[in-house]
């Protein structure tokens, strides 16, 4: 079982780098195209579509089961110092297991979606430059999978009790 722990680690800390690399190519690709108007009058063909429809879905998505993983979703504490620590554990896992469920329903309803504008092959015009933007319909249901995953695979330790360490050392 350490070994898939070890795994969604892996994965969930690349994702959220993968998330990272989004927001650096933004930055770039935006100071790029303000450079060039200011100097040159010239834009970059699609910079408004790339940012929204790639960078701003990617870093705000992929990262998402890396955030489950480090347990850094936002909570609601208010009753937790209340509460007995098996009764807290009871909660955790059922929150768990709630998030994964609409981790999934949210994959499956949009991964019909993605499914269909890949087969109509989707793009956008944006200076006479077609932009296919099919895939980006993809980091959705993906990240909520990855999610439901990191959720599920959490609920052991979260019913043993067991801590586990989120350190990228790990593995």
């Amino acid at each position: 079982m350490a070994w898939i722990y070890r795994l969604v680690n892996r994965a969930s800390m690349g994702l959220g780098l993968l998330g990272t690399v989004a927001i650096v190519l933004m930055v770039i690709h935006v100071t790029l195209d303000i450079i060039l108007r200011s100097t040159i009058s010239a834009s970059m063909p699609a910079t408004l579509e790339m940012v929204t429809r790639y960078y701003l879905i990617t870093l705000a998505l992929l990262p998402l089961a890396w955030v489950e993983w480090r347990k850094q979703m936002i909570t609601v504490e208010a009753l937790e110092s209340l509460m007995h620590p098996m009764l807290i554990r009871i909660s955790d896992v059922l929150v768990s297991l709630l998030s994964s469920g609409i981790y999934l329903v949210l994959m499956v309803a949009t991964w019909g979606k993605a499914m269909e504008q890949f087969q109509i092959g989707s793009y956008v015009m944006s200076l006479n430059f077609p932009m296919p933007v099919w895939p980006t319909y993809f980091v959705l249901p993906v990240s909520f999978c990855l999610a439901a995953f990191v959720c599920l695979i959490r609920i052991p330790l979260l019913a043993s009790g067991t801590s586990y360490s989120v350190d990228s050392q790990e593995g």
